[in-house]
């Protein structure tokens, strides 16, 4: 007898410790075996999630069934990489395609064409940003790719209204074409998260930041807000944890030497249970140059931290409702993350105050949005 479930092929580039990787990580472990049978596509074989995947999700890697070749030429990688997905999604009947992250979308719009199956694309963040930020290659090419491969979606989701209304404008979608879904919250996982670090200094201001060391968190700029802090204004029991690996590592490195924070500034590289450090400190910091929807801000708030985050596109002011549950300063300006950092510290009771707030209202609202959206569609996004 057939397997009667619809199977959804889940595709992107790797799992690494991302964002958009752990909610792919979340969708593979939550999926209702009784109806979905899930399989995973990537393009790497790297990523510090990929042992987490269940054991009965199907995992195909490009470069693992892929050999380089010796001569290269524009486009050849990618006519490899689409027909391969071709195949896989041949081999395995697939029933739907769910991708997220734009470099997957121009992959899975062609091998979805050939094969006549219907694809749900997520769209994470900014776009315009995004794609520059990323300085891709043969720009003027990829970015017509792109266009059609969002306009020929089955469904395009964004994870905030903010993303929706940017893709729409980059991407010359009808607004209608776009539908709003949350990112999900692991509650419970959240909640359990009690265990306070080893080598946690009680008596420190501890602060923490999360995500991938990459240019769009703008970790210079929050170096140069702590090191404000502690050197300008005497705040030395300041102690900035940053969670996460990427290829800023080095640069922020030299800056936490040149400011001469080596006291002040653990980088702590990835963590499989950020919860902990988050749910322990007395500060969350978001320093983005640009978001989607950080879902870190949302856990901020389910556990009571205290939040301070740049106003930047799109997700932290709609998130912390125009700042009443979280203070929002100008993107890139250093001052006003240094005013807000030293606030938080000289008056930490009525931050706190101000996060229990926030966490009724994230309790009550946004996980109530991410329930909402998990009846309207088969994956969460």
């Amino acid at each position: 007898m057939s397997d009667p479930r619809i199977r959804v092929l889940c595709a992107i580039g790797e799992m690494s410790g991302g964002g958009s990787e752990r909610q792919m990580l979340g969708i593979l472990k939550r999926l209702d075996r009784e109806r979905f049978a899930p399989h995973l596509y990537l393009i790497s074989t790297g990523g510090e999630l990929l042992p987490e995947v269940p054991d009965d999700v199907p995992v195909s890697i490009f470069w693992q069934r892929y050999e380089r070749p010796r001569f290269n030429w524009p486009g050849r990688i990618h006519q490899a990489q689409v027909a391969d997905l071709t195949r896989v999604i041949r081999e395995h009947a697939i029933d739907v395609i769910y991708d997220r992250t734009y470099h997957m979308t121009m992959i899975t719009a062609r091998a979805a064409e050939r094969t006549r199956v219907p694809r749900a694309s997520v769209i994470v963040s900014n776009p315009r940003v995004d794609f520059e930020t990323n300085r891709e290659r043969f720009r003027w090419l990829k970015l017509p790719m792109l266009r059609r491969a969002y306009r020929t979606a089955d469904q395009v989701v964004a994870v905030s209204e903010g993303t929706a209304r940017l893709a729409a404008e980059f991407f010359h979608l009808p607004p209608a074409r776009i539908q709003t879904i949350y990112n999900f919250v692991d509650a419970e996982r959240l909640q359990a998260a009690s265990e306070v670090p080893s080598d946690w200094e009680r008596e420190r201001f501890h602060i923490m930041a999360a995500g991938r060391l990459h240019e769009a968190k703008g970790y210079p700029l929050l170096l140069r807000a702590v090191r404000d802090a502690v050197h300008k204004n005497g705040l030395r029991q300041i102690l900035l944890h940053i969670l996460g690996v990427g290829p800023q590592e080095g640069e922020l490195k030299r800056l936490v030497d040149e400011y001469g924070l080596a006291s002040h500034v653990r980088l702590e590289g990835f963590q499989p249970n950020p919860f902990s450090y988050l749910r322990a400190s007395n500060l969350f910091v978001l320093s983005s140059i640009y978001e989607g929807l950080p879902n870190v801000l949302i856990e901020a708030m389910m556990v009571g931290t205290p939040v301070v985050s740049t106003d930047c596109p799109s997700g932290p002011r709609e998130v912390l409702r125009d700042g009443e549950f979280g203070e929002l300063t100008p993107p890139g300006d250093a001052g006003a993350l240094t005013a807000a950092i030293v606030d938080a510290v000289q008056n930490e009771a009525s931050w706190r105050l101000r996060a229990t707030q926030a966490r009724e209202y994230a309790e009550r609202t946004l996980v109530l949005k991410r329930e909402s959206s998990e009846s309207r569609s088969c994956c969460w996004s």
